[in-house]
């Protein structure tokens, strides 16, 4: 029953989509907080919350206020922002949703790269700042959890997720509208205060208690329970999150690198018996190849000379010292390679689509890419801008 309302409220946007604006969704959330059914979620959710409203208005008519229902709202707000902030700021402390640009990145010109790529790689290219990004999450989302501290943290949490809604808007990236809810609710939980905001930021009055201090519940066992709830989920949540970021954390930079890690620039490549020089509009010639841990772990990516991508997965013998590559693109187009590999020497000898090819490779020392290595420096005597 609960799975077939479930699919019912999320069929709503599609049926509302095309019976009144005869749009057909085909594509869902797949990453994408953005799609075409993202903004019609919203809007059916609009909806049903404005004729819900109406039906409890009516319905409810005779009751003078909800003074504790309102707290209660806040609260449960508070710690559906507090459980994000936490989710996304330990996934920048641990340096995993800005992780260090790859080696995919650091070779792409500007003009190949979308916006949203820039933006990772120039919050991945400082360790620092987004774990700075991500503290400043941890703690706003952290004193969400606390009634006396509730309303710093919403405006700590507003300042955050409006610099990072301005920044999905700024950039393209495609979490607009969750970073401008969690920006939005952050603002409602501090509304509730805003007296005492004025008092302290504007006016300069004394503070007087607010009414969003006094405890939730009245009885003292169920004050007992609640704090008692509250550290267990603040125990849990950080457990979670912290273990997790960890764990893959782990696996993304102490994990066993790949058999062909790094990038390799071609030095010389036969075909057919016969030499082809490096001209910038041979799609077939290899420029590099680029191999790198983490997630591009499972894939070997060929630089064209004209600059084209192609990813192959890979299957390596090294008994056999054989690799086979298959493009995620086309499964014909298939790589039989036999392969040496001596010290920064790599050499691909094999047949691709019915043509025999050779190739050889430099490894192409990484630690000089001057974006990696540049580092942070206290004394500057001349602005290095490049």
């Amino acid at each position: 029953m609960v799975t077939g309302i479930r699919y019912n409220i999320q069929s709503l946007p599609v049926w509302v989509a095309k019976t009144f604006f005869d749009i057909i969704i085909t594509v869902f959330p797949n990453g994408s907080g953005d799609t075409t059914y993202n903004y019609f979620e919203v809007l059916v959710f609009f909806i049903l919350a404005i004729i819900g409203t109406i039906i409890w208005s009516l319905i409810d008519r005779k009751r003078t206020n909800y003074d504790w229902l309102l707290r209660f709202f806040r609260v449960y707000v508070s710690y559906y922002v507090a459980g994000y902030m936490l989710s996304y700021g330990f996934s920048k402390v641990f340096y995993l949703q800005f992780s260090e640009p790859s080696f995919l990145q650091l070779f792409r010109t500007y003009g190949e790269s979308s916006p949203m790529g820039i933006a990772w790689t120039f919050m991945g290219a400082s360790k620092t700042y987004t774990m700075f990004s991500g503290f400043a999450e941890v703690i706003g989302g952290l004193l969400l959890f606390y009634r006396r501290t509730r309303t710093i943290g919403a405006l700590v949490v507003f300042a955050v997720m409006f610099n990072v809604f301005m920044m999905n808007m700024s950039y393209d990236i495609p979490v607009k509208l969750f970073s401008f809810h969690l920006m939005i609710k952050a603002l409602f939980i501090a509304s509730l205060d805003y007296k005492r905001i004025l008092n302290l930021f504007v006016f300069r009055k004394p503070l007087a208690i607010s009414n969003e201090l006094k405890p939730l519940f009245q009885n003292r066992n169920w004050r007992i329970a609640g704090r008692v709830l509250k550290f267990v989920f603040i125990g849990y949540a950080i457990y979670i999150y912290m273990n997790s970021s960890l764990e893959y954390s782990k696996q993304r930079y102490e994990g066993p690198k790949p058999f062909f890690y790094g990038v390799y620039n071609t030095e010389s490549y036969i075909k057919n018996n016969d030499s082809i020089p490096p001209l910038l509009t041979d799609k077939t010639r290899w420029k590099r190849l680029i191999m790198d841990r983490g997630y591009l772990d499972k894939y070997m990516i060929i630089r064209g000379m004209n600059e084209q991508s192609r990813w192959y997965t890979y299957e390596i013998d090294s008994v056999k010292s054989t690799v086979k590559m298959t493009s995620t693109r086309d499964s014909l187009d298939v790589l039989n390679l036999a392969f040496t590999k001596n010290d920064s020497i790599l050499t691909f000898k094999g047949t691709w689509k019915n043509d025999s090819i050779q190739v050889k490779l430099n490894k192409y020392d990484t630690s000089k890419i001057l974006l990696t290595n540049r580092g942070f420096n206290w004394i500057n005597e001349y602005p290095y801008n490049r």
